[in-house]
């Protein structure tokens, strides 16, 4: 859903004569309409209307079907600031009370419900700013993707913050200056439902997060607010929003699924009658597959289905450790190794004694790490940091990457006998776009474990969101998947998911294709919001077809594409497009 302005007001002076006073507030009244996807900001003009609905002729149009076309009118008079309801059917309401009749005076303070949509009234003096609103959730998570990208590139931190009102009536309206009050210049919020928010701390850490987070206690209505970092919880879009919506999803490494394996597509079911095979080996596996894709969820049915399922299962995300702990993470350490060791730690082979060990985006090891792991790999045993005793280890390794190792292996950054060591058998897990048919069932898995967890009714998915989520084409994958019916979940009225509960992205595909670039004479409804994040996606797109066309020959795409090969790694490492191709 989106919303738009049509038209802006400025202010110029209003009588405090709500409180029967001559005070004179100086030259800016605003009106801020919190909808679903984002909020809007009009300035009120002294003698002026405006009208806010679902459509034009409304001043502020919010495209929200529980709106009327001509919904209700906001007025500034002589008198003071009135609303008044236009017979719509949803209705009016000032702190909780149906406006039915005439206009109803309002003032700052005051909690107006114009249907679904939260509008806050503020009077500001000249020397205030004008208010700044929050993102609506496709314009985040794109400003929070290139946020990434600087993070990685430059090796800085990044914190991500989801602030949650404790009471389901308190909605982010009424706490949203909160959290505005304590934003830097860098920060930046999105609304994430009609209670929730999500704020992008850049050049923040977890442990720097807590001061913004300590911030905002206290207060009324209460907050509560969970708080991940990149690279410890996640080096994706997808992977930090769904470490931060619960203390129990961050702590788990890949939340993109849950319980069995969904194999409905053909090549979904050629990987699993693979899986069943190799599980009875003891040989080492490499999955590959992008980013979301559900590689750990095949990796544990890999485990679970060969001789060593009693025994434990470890996975570490290699790009989430700094590297400086890699190997102590692997490989355990001694009292004193280093600073802040302050006791003897088994590595997880030792953990996962009997077991298997899981290595996450392997391609994410600094090469002293991979000289190490080669090492352990060959003789099967583990020496920890500061230890010079050899440990016996009898363990299967699988390895997970999104990226291309071979490519890797050509350009010097990843070593060839390890490779050869990782992948006697090679898995690739298809990305959701080709495997569309399991689309459905995993959308309603999802739903059934948000309902459940966030404790409401929500029971079912609307013919057209379903419609919608089977035409998208997914570049997070199942883990963006489940974080758009998580939020689909939140947003949801009644007890089914309709299209206007997903975000404008996926909306748009219904529409048509979200590859192609819109036809100048297209209707302007289907004009993506955001015109760098549709830029961003359909040159991806563009870099995925040359690959898929050349066999994953990075130098022949960049010829096709006429860009310099150079470049081309660059975008291929900036859009996340790091999958290993059959050749």
């Amino acid at each position: 859903m989106t919303g738009r302005q049509r038209s802006t007001f400025s202010g110029e002076t209003l009588k405090d004569t709500a409180s029967g006073g001559g005070v004179v507030l100086v030259a800016r009244t605003t009106l801020v309409f919190y909808h679903r996807d984002g909020a809007i900001t009009a300035h009120l003009e002294k003698g002026r209307s405006l009208i806010v609905g679902r459509a034009a002729p409304s001043e502020i149009e919010i495209h929200d079907l529980g709106l009327s076309r001509q919904h209700a009118r906001f007025t500034w008079d002589e008198q003071g600031l009135w609303v008044e309801d236009l017979g719509s059917t949803n209705g009016t309401k000032k702190n909780g009370v149906p406006v039915t009749s005439g206009r109803v005076r309002i003032a700052p303070g005051d909690e107006i419900a114009v249907g679904p949509v939260m509008v806050s009234l503020h009077v500001l003096s000249s020397i205030d700013e004008e208010l700044r609103g929050f993102d609506g959730h496709d314009r985040f998570v794109a400003a929070l993707a290139d946020e990434l990208t600087r993070a990685r590139t430059f090796a800085r931190p990044l914190a991500l913050c989801m602030v949650r009102a404790t009471s389901k009536d308190a909605h982010v309206s009424r706490w949203a200056g909160r959290v505005r009050a304590q934003l830097r210049p860098v920060d930046r919020v999105g609304i994430y439902g009609p209670h929730a928010v999500l704020v992008s701390l850049p050049e923040t850490t977890a442990a720097g997060a807590q001061a913004f987070v300590l911030s905002l206690t206290g207060g009324t209505p209460p907050l509560s607010c969970n708080v991940v970092a990149f690279p410890e919880d996640g080096a994706s879009v997808e992977e930090l929003i769904s470490a931060v919506q619960t203390p129990k999803r961050a702590a788990a490494p890949d939340a993109s699924s849950s319980g069995s394996v969904i194999a409905k597509s053909a090549a979904m079911k050629a990987v699993m009658a693979t899986v069943k095979k190799v599980a009875q080996s003891n040989i080492s596996v490499l999955i590959t597959g992008e980013t979301g894709t559900g590689k750990e969820v095949l990796a544990r049915a890999i485990h679970d289905g060969g001789a060593r399922k009693k025994m434990p299962m470890r996975s570490i995300n290699c790009a989430a450790i700094p590297g400086t702990l890699i190997e102590s993470v692997l490989f355990g350490h001694e009292h004193g190794a280093f600073t802040g060791a302050d006791k003897q730690a088994k590595g997880i082979f030792e953990q996962a004694q009997g077991g298997t060990v899981l290595l996450d985006e392997i391609g994410e090891l600094a090469p002293s790490a991979q000289a190490a792991l080669l090492r352990v790999l060959e003789t099967k045993k583990v020496t920890r940091v500061g230890g010079d005793k050899e440990i016996d280890v009898d363990v299967r390794v699988i390895a997970a990457t999104h990226r291309d190792l071979e490519a890797m292996v050509e350009a010097g950054r990843f070593r060839q006998d390890l490779l050869y060591r990782l992948n006697t058998m090679t898995l690739r897990l298809p990305p959701l776009r080709e495997r569309t048919d399991e689309i459905k069932p995993l959308a309603e898995r999802f739903l059934h474990e948000a309902a459940k967890q966030a404790n409401n009714d929500v029971r079912s998915i609307d013919p057209k969101a379903l419609t919608a989520l089977e035409t998208y084409s997914w570049p997070g994958n199942v883990r963006e998947l489940r974080n758009a019916i998580d939020r689909a979940v939140a947003l949801a009225e009644n007890k089914t998911i309709m299209l206007a509960d997903l975000t404008d992205r996926i909306r748009g595909s219904a529409k048509g294709s979200t590859t192609t670039p819109p036809d100048a004479s297209s209707d302007h409804s289907v004009i993506p919001t955001d015109y760098k994040d549709h830029l961003r996606k359909y040159e991806a797109e563009l870099i995925l077809k040359a690959l898929h066309k050349h066999g994953g020959n990075q130098t022949e795409a960049a010829k096709a594409l006429g860009l310099p090969l150079r470049t081309l790694v660059h975008k291929i490492q900036t859009y996340g497009i790091k999958k290993k191709f059959d050749r």
